[in-house]
């Protein structure tokens, strides 16, 4: 049986076929996800550009495949937090809001000053920020509300997805957690957190584990998409975890860095552990994509879209090439980048400081600085950060000491970035080359619930592909090590307040 797996992303929209019995992706299809900018500051989503894109994707890679009526099932991992709000009679009324859109930052006021941080915690294991699925809701609520008045149904991106392939109505677990309102002790929507925002319950589609059979492909979406009519229509998951899937994050304690235009540090957990510390740190801690496990969440909110905006910014484009040159460059500049530091804190810092209304910063700048030295010195900044995270995650005792970290992610083709990483963080790093670990996680998925796989660990074990390792060496850590502690540690204390 072939499997097929879908990744809506914020960047681009992918699509795989697995071969189920040989573990290999058959092929790929890929396409632009277009953003809209109605002013400078927002950004937004075409629901039916978002559609478009995974019709193409999914016919570019049927086109590559040699026997495409193997297809048995489909699954869909898709960006978080943004949502398509529908009429009763699925008329779009408004389009997505991106996740990184900072309208709804007084919505997310809101909650802090009629509810409070600890309670929205205790109940969805999130930090409250303007851009969970809530606050575009009440956003349309206040701005919109001819749009409001006339909603029927909220759909996450997954959703919506699943929803056009299948004509049914559902989420996973995972997604259903970015919106801020769904309980991770009952895995329901909570009523509580609903009624205090004013909010109808039946807005939201049914929630199921990641790997659930919701429907069958429609003829409509079977003569739109190439795939066949009939296959099996299933739940994937947020992005992030859909990849730590197929990566092979499958039991406690294991670590993953999954870095695309943001980068999500995942740990995984068997209970939910909403403590003081984790939300002092701003660590966000929802429903994997596997049955009875959590994910304890660090992130950097821009971290391979902030690398492609600065190649751009210096070398004029960012095609492959391109990047690839600017990274070479950069190797050749020494550790310290000659006293440059970034503080890529583009669209807020992330964990573990949480301070989300800070901003990028470059430090000890000079004429006699090259572009070189600035991209040596953002992906020293990008890789102090993931350190800042493990540091933290040693101290509230989640990890041991320096552990294996698991890497996926567009930015992992960026060896120069992996490297520093390693030499920063000290420890090892492990690149499964998995080709489009979202999306083909998003067909594991599929084949969870096309009962192809019994488990999540066979599922994953299934999967045939090499690796890269990074290794950090003693020189590079105690050159960093030192850097570190006199150049970004007082940089970072100074711009965040602390």
């Amino acid at each position: 049986m072939y499997l097929a797996g879908i990744d809506v992303g914020t960047t681009n929209t992918k699509s795989v076929i697995l071969d189920a019995e040989s573990g290999q992706v058959r092929a790929v299809g890929s396409c632009r996800t277009i953003t809209r900018h109605p002013n400078v500051e927002w950004s937004e989503f075409e629901a039916n550009a978002l559609w478009a894109a995974v019709v193409q994707s999914l016919r570019q890679a049927l086109a590559q495949c040699d026997h495409p009526e193997r297809i048995g099932a489909v699954a869909v991992a898709s960006m978080a937090e943004s949502g398509v709000p529908l009429d009763r009679h699925g008329n779009i009324l408004y389009p997505a809001i991106a996740w990184h859109d900072p309208r709804t930052a007084s919505q997310a006021q809101w909650w802090h000053d009629t509810l409070g941080v600890e309670r929205v915690y205790d109940i969805t294991g999130q930090v409250i920020h303007a851009m969970y699925g809530i606050n575009k809701l009440l956003w349309l609520r206040d701005h919109e509300p001819e749009v409001f008045a006339r909603i029927h149904r909220w759909l996450n991106v997954e959703d919506f997805i699943l929803w056009k392939l299948s004509g049914s109505v559902a989420t996973d677990y995972s997604i259903a957690s970015r919106t801020m309102v769904f309980d991770q002790r009952t895995l329901t929507w909570s009523a509580a957190l609903l009624e205090h925002a004013g909010i109808p319950e039946d807005w939201f589609p049914p929630a199921y584990a990641g790997g659930t059979v919701i429907g069958k492909v429609s003829e409509e979406a079977a003569a739109e998409t190439g795939l066949p009519p009939g296959a099996q229509v299933v739940t994937g998951g947020h992005d992030h975890l859909c990849g730590a899937l197929a990566a092979g994050i499958t039991h406690p304690g294991q670590l993953l860095d999954s870095t695309g235009t943001a980068c999500a540090i995942c740990i995984l957990s068997p209970t939910f552990r909403p403590e003081p510390a984790l939300l002092a740190a701003g660590c966000h801690e929802y429903a994997y994509v596997l049955p009875g496990s959590y994910v304890i969440l660090g992130s950097m909110n821009y971290a391979g879209g902030a690398l492609e905006w600065l190649v751009k910014m210096l070398y004029g484009n960012r095609d492959e090439e391109t990047y690839a040159r600017a990274l070479h460059e950069s190797a050749q500049v020494p550790r310290g980048a000659r006293g440059v530091t970034v503080l890529p804190y583009f669209l807020g810092s992330g964990t573990p400081h949480a301070r989300h209304m800070a901003r990028a910063a470059i430090l000890g700048l000079k004429p006699s600085h090259d572009r070189a030295e600035l991209v040596r010195a953002l992906l020293e900044g990008l890789a102090f950060g993931l350190r800042d995270n493990l540091e933290a995650f040693y101290n509230l005792d989640l990890l041991q000491s320096r552990p294996e970290i698991i890497a996926i992610g567009g930015a992992t083709r960026a060896r120069e970035l992996m490297q520093i990483k390693a030499e920063i963080t000290g420890c090892r790093i492990r690149v499964p080359q998995i080709t489009e670990a979202v999306a083909t996680g998003a067909a594991l998925l599929a084949g969870i619930g096309a009962g192809v796989f019994a488990s999540g660990e066979e599922a994953a074990a299934s999967l045939r592909h090499s690796e890269t390792l990074y290794e950090p060496g003693a020189e590079p850590q105690a050159s960093y090590d030192a850097i570190y502690h006199n150049c970004y540690i007082p940089a970072r204390k100074a711009a965040l307040d602390l």
